[in-house]
């Protein structure tokens, strides 16, 4: 549906639309004061089967009626228009449109009733076709006062709000807050345009390089003089990849100090985090000595922090009791968020009886032996409707100019439509149903129903997160019966079960949701039910309204549970002079644009995670996310746009601050399971989203945040800004999977879900040798994870990386190891564990064409130059290296294990990295 635009859509005087609104609100109620000596709505209803002349005072109370459908449709307009004026979306300027469309609907109906009634009582001969013509108007005018008082309700309050809130003082306020910003790139035809120079065609190759701070020409003068550009990436992988990274950058770490740029996702943010975190000057807590903050020594082997992290390798559980309380975290989520879905079905049902009992479209029967008949004027209303609308978007669909006043109505139309048949077939329907159950299953449904629900989903929600790890849990399982005779093992077979009960708890969730609505809707406006109602009402407004929806997921357990095992300072004691390691206290806020920032000798670190856009035309093919990234000088990304984290962390409140922190950044950029989840969308999203099983978190969209800033500095009081928390609102965009790119907040999730190794955002700051350490956990036969990679960096950025000969780092390769097949060991050794490849810019990089780069990356796998002693681990745990990021329970051995790999692996990435010693021209003289 295409809708005015938004250019034509700006407010009037702060006066004249709070004028607008409260006439908005004042006029039903005095034209509901007018007296009526009959009921217009119920004789309209009734429609040719009441009897003839019509009831005395019919005529009078027509002609009132006309005055309050007046004064009605005055406010349902100045509703409209309230709406309309706060909008700032597409979907917000459809709503006002359907809402005005709407209000013409109902005020047209309405006045056709009338003029019927009129007409009867004028000419009674008439009765036979104008009573039915007046019952069919009145059934098409409330079925269209629905949608645009609905509208209109919510337009007056934001309006109202806003004039409050969005005070003169407040707009001086944010005018005066300093906010520097780079906008996102341009996609479709109301974006902004980026005047550059150069072909067209390849335009979004060009606006994708757009990193603020990131100068190609000082990269090109710096490569002439063979200096690179160099950058390291982590991989995504939890535990696993911190471990096999932490070892690792010890052997890189001459590497790591002259890099440019550290990039990591998810687990390989865990490392980069403890690395930023050790090495701050920020903060000055109460310490019992000073702190060391020497890059070239800080987790490195032997040290007293990393002995602190192998010692809370299990960070997410290490004991019974944080096990209960992980899962009791899970049960309460659940309960919230159930309540806060579940909630508005009950205040919605017993609101949708007080409409039944005084607009009875279609009588609602408690009588479950008797079905609701829905009265010929309802189907009349329906069917003229459909058939009008459908003719319409016939004639429209030949019209040139798409954009005519007759094509827009089409959609409000159709939503009208659907309405109608709603309200006329649907709810008695559902009504029906309910009352038809509660009285075969009596109270055991009432009861038990709910209670059966709530532990079905909670069954379910561990369910669908123990699926995202079956291959470790079925490894685990088989290792009780049996040893595995060697090759990597597989996953577990099938799942179906898994699948089935989501899928079942999904449906029932649906169902009880429906029926509960339905369910209290029989009360048919009841005194006992309204003060239930209201009681719930309250209890959704404090758990949706006030609590953060984040704050109701697993999100700030996953946070605080990282922060403990991997937030350390080392620090020499004054007593002794013995070097300790310091864990964080949990009040520190670690704000990500001062703890973040760049320590002396040491890379900028960069927490890679993704922002989840649904049916969004900015979204690589095959995904639903793009990149969104975190430090301390920028946040977001080319294509939502960036903004000054400093900046950002002033412009927000305090709730969210908290994940505007170098914590929340490693916690969000590791958010694995979530209710969207880009590249690895799945069936159980939804789930997820209802049972607070999540760790994603909304973070607040720059583009958004560049457009409230410039609409409070013309002065557009009327424009939103960042909302205060995550309220229900957004609990309903996880549920359904809605993201839109131009909503206040995103939702941000795993860096995985865009790109595993970050190696797209080294080629986006134009890396001219670069460091993946790839413990992303690959199935053979081979590298998925780094192909998905070069393959989006090729479509995103036309980066061309030309592999010199990747076959040797895949499993199998190695034949003829002494003991090998004793040891298990001949499928799973490679010939060597990096693959290595030249780089090749386009010239939209703005690089000079001569400017190539060096790509090592070092993948977490077996190879025979391995010590005896990890191959001999390996020997004996099958599922070595390729444990599933399920498992989060790294005990002594485990982490020992990945962290000597990765020293290994590095090691080994650091020799390719030199280059090759040319032979000599000259002759080598003889020895005489």
């Amino acid at each position: 549906m295409s809708s005015p635009s938004p250019a034509r859509g700006g407010a009037p005087r702060r006066s004249v639309a709070a004028g607008a609104a409260l006439a908005a609100l004042t006029l039903p109620v005095l034209g509901s004061l007018v007296p009526a000596p009959a009921d217009p709505v119920a004789i309209g209803l009734a429609g040719a089967g009441q009897p003839v002349p019509l009831p005395p005072g019919t005529a009078e109370a027509a002609w009132w009626d006309l005055l309050f459908l007046a004064c009605l449709g005055a406010a349902l307009w100045l509703g409209a228009s309230s709406a309309r004026w706060c909008a700032c979306g597409p979907r917000s300027f459809q709503a006002a449109w359907l809402a005005r469309v709407a209000t013409v609907v109902t005020v047209s109906a309405g006045a056709l009733a009338t003029m019927l009634l009129l007409l009867v009582t004028a000419w009674p001969d008439t009765a036979a076709f104008a009573l039915d013509g007046a019952a069919a108007a009145t059934v098409l005018k409330f079925s269209a006062l629905v949608p645009a008082a609905a509208i209109g309700l919510a337009g007056v309050g934001a309006l109202l709000w806003r004039c409050v809130a969005h005070s003169p003082r407040a707009l001086a306020e944010r005018t005066g807050q300093q906010l520097r910003t780079c906008p996102p790139r341009p996609v479709e035809a109301d974006d902004p345009p980026a005047s550059r120079d150069g072909q067209p065609g390849a335009s979004r190759w060009r606006d994708a390089y757009t990193v603020p701070g990131v100068d190609p020409a000082e990269i090109t003068r710096k490569w002439r003089a063979g200096i690179d550009t160099s950058g390291v990436c982590l991989s995504g992988g939890g535990i696993r990849a911190a471990s096999v990274a932490l070892g690792a950058l010890q052997s890189l770490r001459a590497e790591l100090l002259e890099a440019d740029h550290l990039v990591s996702v998810s687990g390989g943010g865990y490392t980069a985090g403890a690395l930023q975190q050790a090495l701050t000057d920020a903060g000055s807590p109460p310490l019992p000595g000073k702190p060391e903050r020497e890059p070239g020594t800080v987790f490195t082997e032997g040290s007293a922090e990393l002995h602190h992290v192998r010692r809370h390798s299990s960070y997410l559980a290490d004991t019974p009791a944080r096990l209960l309380a992980a899962l009791g975290r899970i049960g309460r989520g659940l309960l919230l968020s159930l309540t806060v879905l579940f909630g508005p079905a009950v205040v919605l049902g017993v609101l949708t009886g007080l409409f039944y009992d005084a607009v009875p479209l279609t009588a609602l029967t408690l009588d479950p032996l008797r079905y609701p008949v829905p009265r010929t004027a309802s189907l009349v209303a329906l069917g003229v409707l459909s058939a009008g609308t459908f003719l319409l978007a016939l004639f429209t669909r030949g019209a040139a100019d798409r954009r005519t006043r007759s094509a827009r109505v089409v959609a409000p139309l159709v939503a009208i439509t659907l309405v109608l048949a709603a309200l006329t077939l649907v709810v008695p329907l559902l009504v029906w149903a309910a009352e038809w159950l509660l009285s075969h299953a009596g109270r055991v449904a009432g009861v038990g129903g709910p209670l059966g629900t709530v532990l079905l989903t909670y069954l379910a929600a561990l369910a669908s997160m123990f699926w995202r790890h079956r291959a470790f849990l079925g490894r685990q399982a088989r290792g009780l019966f049996r040893r595995g005779s060697g090759g990597i093992p597989a996953a577990l077979p099938g799942g179906v079960l898994q699948r089935l009960l989501v899928i079942v708890t999904t449906g029932v969730l649906a169902v009880v949701w429906l029926l509960l609505f339905a369910g209290s809707a029989t009360t048919l406006g009841d005194e006992a039910a309204l003060w239930s109602a209201a009681l719930v009402a309250a209890v959704v407004l404090v758990l949706g309204g006030v609590f953060d929806v984040t704050s109701l997921s697993l999100h700030p357990f996953y946070r605080q549970r990282l922060a403990s095992a991997f937030a350390v300072r080392r620090v020499r004691r004054d007593a002794d002079g013995q070097v300790v390691a310091v864990p964080y206290e949990p009040a520190e806020r670690t704000s990500l644009s001062r703890y973040g920032a760049r320590p002396e000798k040491f890379p900028e670190v960069v927490f890679a995670a993704s922002a989840n856009l649904t049916g969004e035309n900015r979204t690589p093919p095959g995904l639903d996310a793009v990149s969104y990234t975190m430090s301390a000088q920028w946040t977001g990304g080319p294509d939502v746009g960036w903004v000054r984290t400093g900046d950002l962390e002033a412009a927000v409140t305090p709730r969210f601050r908290r994940d505007l922190t170098v914590q929340g950044a490693v916690a969000v950029s590791g958010a694995a399971f979530a209710s969207a989840m880009g590249r690895s969308s799945r069936w159980f999203q939804v789930l997820l989203a209802v049972s607070g099983a999540r760790l994603g978190a909304w973070q607040p969209n720059p583009k958004f945040v560049r457009h409230a800033h410039e609409a409070a500095e013309q002065g557009n009081w009327a424009h939103p800004w960042l909302p205060r928390a995550r309220r229900l609102p957004y609990l309903l965009r996880e549920v359904f999977g809605v993201h839109p790119h131009r909503d206040p907040l995103l939702h941000v999730t795993d860096g995985g879900h865009y790109d595993n190794l970050g190696l797209v955002e080294l080629f986006r700051r134009r890396c001219t040798l670069i460091y993946c350490v790839d413990a992303s956990n690959d199935a053979p036969p081979t590298a998925g994870t780094l192909a998905r990679a070069l393959t989006l960096a090729r479509h995103e950025l036309g980066v061309r990386v030309e592999l010199d000969d990747p076959w040797p780092a895949e499993p199998g390769q190695v034949h003829h190891v002494p003991g090998a097949e004793q040891l298990t060991l001949a499928g799973r050794l490679t010939a060597s564990p990096l693959i290595t490849g030249t780089i090749h810019y386009p010239p939209e990089s703005g690089l000079a064409a001569e400017v190539t780069g060096r790509l090592v990356v070092a993948r977490a796998v077996l190879f025979p130059e391995l010590p005896y002693q990890l191959l001999s681990y390996a020997a004996h745990h099958p599922e070595f290296p390729n444990d599933s990021t399920g498992d989060q329970w790294f005990d002594e051995g485990k982490f020992s294990a990945y962290t000597e790999l990765g020293r290994r692996i590095g090691a080994q990435a650091r020799q390719a990295a030199r280059p090759p010693v040319e032979p000599s021209a000259e002759p080598v003289p003889a020895t005489p």
